[in-house]
C-alpha cells in the first residue's frame, strides 16, 4: 500500500515541525532544509490518523515528540478530530439538530399534502411540484444526518468511502432541487393559458437535469474504487471530469433560471393586469434567482478550479492543517444546509388557504396556481 517507508520516516522527519511542513506546507515542495517534488508525498497513516501531536509546529526535539517513536516508526493514535478540538463535534452536533428539525418539518408538510390531493378515484396521484421539492430535500436532509455523524470522516466513526457516498448523494440532491426550481420557473413564463404543461424543450431540459444531477454520486463513488488500495484516495482524473460536467450543468440552469426569472419580473412591469399577491411572489421568485445566480457562478468556479488541479493525479487523503481550514472544508455541508433552508422557508404550506391540487408555495406559484412537470 502507497504509504512513506519507515526509512524515509526516520531520514525526513526529526521533529514535530517537519511533519507539519510535510503535511500542510507541501507545495510548493520546499520544507524546512528538505525538498520534495509533488510526486513524493505518500500518507504517514491510515486514514484518519496523524502523528501523535503532529499539529504543534513549535519545532520539538525528536526526544520529546509523540508522535516520532525512533527509526522512524511513528506514533498514529490522533485522529484529525482530535487536530481540530472541540470544533469538529460542535458541528456534527449543530449540522445533525438542523437536519433533523428539517425533516420533522418537510415530512410533516409532504404527508398532509398527499393527503389533501388522494380521492377515490386516484388514492395515489402523481407527485406536483411541491410535493418533488419535498422528497428532493427530505432525501438531502437524510444524507445530511448521516454526514453528521462524523463530518469529513476525521474521527472514524464513517470509513470515508461511505462519507464520499453520502456526499455525493447530498450533491446530487441539491442538482435535483435546482432543477426543479429552475424548469418550474420556466414552465411558468411559457405556460399557454390554463395550460401549464411543460413544453417539449423544457422537459428535455428537465429531463437532462434530473439524469445529470445522479452523476455526482455515480462518479463519487467510481472515483473511489478506481483509485490506489487506500482508504480515502480517489481517483483524480475521474472526479475532474465529474466537475467539469456538473460545472457545465449547474452554470446552464443557473444562467437559465436568472435569464427566465428576469423575463417574469419584466412580465410583470409592462402592465400586465395582475394583483399585489403575484407581485409579490415574482419578487420572491427574482430574489430566489439572484442566489442561485450567485451562489451558482462561485459553484461553477470551484467545479472547474478542481477539474484544472486534479486531472491526472491520484488525490491522497489528508487533514487539515488547522481549524480555519477544517471550517472552510465544512462549506460544502454549510452550503448544502442553506439550500434545504430555503426549500423549507419557500415551500411551508400557506396558512391563509387551501393548498392548491399542485401545492401552491412561494417557489412554486407566481403568475400561474398549478405548474405540472409530469
Amino acid at each position: 500500500m502507497p504509504f512513506l517507508s519507515d526509512e524515509i520516516k526516520a531520514l525526513w522527519f526529526q521533529n514535530a515541525t517537519d511533519v507539519h511542513g510535510y503535511q500542510c506546507d507541501f507545495y510548493p515542495g520546499v520544507k524546512s532544509d528538505k525538498v520534495w517534488s509533488e510526486e513524493e508525498y505518500l500518507p504517514l497513516c491510515h486514514v484518519p490518523y496523524m502523528p501523535k501531536g503532529w499539529a504543534d509546529e513549535g519545532g520539538m526535539a525528536v526526544g520529546s515528540f509523540g508522535g516520532l517513536l525512533g527509526d522512524g516508526v511513528l506514533d498514529c493514535s490522533e485522529t484529525y478530530a482530535t487536530s481540530y478540538g472541540a470544533v469538529h463535534p460542535a458541528s456534527c452536533a449543530f449540522f445533525g439538530i438542523m437536519y433533523v428539525i428539517y425533516f420533522s418539518l418537510l415530512f410533516q408538510w409532504f404527508r398532509a399534502s398527499r393527503g389533501r390531493r388522494k380521492t377515490k378515484n386516484a388514492p395515489h396521484p402523481p407527485y406536483s411540484v411541491t410535493e418533488k421539492f419535498y422528497v428532493g430535500a427530505l432525501v438531502v436532509c437524510i444524507a445530511g444526518i448521516l454526514s453528521a455523524i462524523d463530518i469529513g470522516a476525521a474521527a472514524g466513526r464513517l470509513p470515508n468511502w461511505l462519507y464520499s457516498a453520502i456526499l455525493g448523494v447530498q450533491g446530487s440532491g441539491v442538482n435535483v432541487i435546482l432543477v426543479l426550481m429552475v424548469t418550474n420557473w420556466i414552465a411558468i413564463m411559457t405556460a399557454r393559458g390554463r395550460d401549464t404543461s411543460m413544453l417539449p424543450w423544457v422537459q428535455r431540459t428537465y429531463n437532462l437535469g434530473i439524469g445529470g444531477s445522479i452523476v455526482d454520486f455515480l462518479c463519487t463513488s467510481i472515483e473511489e474504487f478506481t483509485a490506489p488500495e487506500i482508504d480515502g484516495a480517489y481517483n483524480g482524473t475521474v472526479n475532474g471530469i465529474k466537475h467539469a460536467f456538473l460545472g457545465l450543468l449547474e452554470g446552464y440552469f443557473c444562467v437559465i433560471g436568472l435569464v427566465y426569472a428576469l423575463k417574469m419580473k419584466s412580465q410583470m412591469s409592462s402592465g400586465q393586469q395582475v394583483n399585489e399577491k403575484q407581485k409579490e411572489q415574482v419578487r420572491k421568485i427574482v430574489g430566489y434567482a439572484y442566489v442561485v445566480g450567485g451562489a451558482g457562478s462561485v459553484g461553477v468556479l470551484f467545479r472547474f478550479s478542481r477539474t484544472l488541479l486534479r486531472l491526472g493525479v491520484v488525490v491522497y487523503p489528508a487533514p487539515s492543517c488547522s481549524v480555519v481550514g477544517f471550517i472552510m472544508g465544512a462549506l460544502v455541508e454549510l452550503v448544502v444546509l442553506l439550500v434545504v433552508t430555503c426549500v423549507v422557508v419557500a415551500q411551508r404550506p400557506s396558512k391563509q388557504k387551501k393548498v392548491k391540487p399542485h401545492g401552491e408555495t412561494m417557489m412554486t406559484t407566481a403568475v400561474s396556481n398549478e405548474t405540472s412537470t409530469e
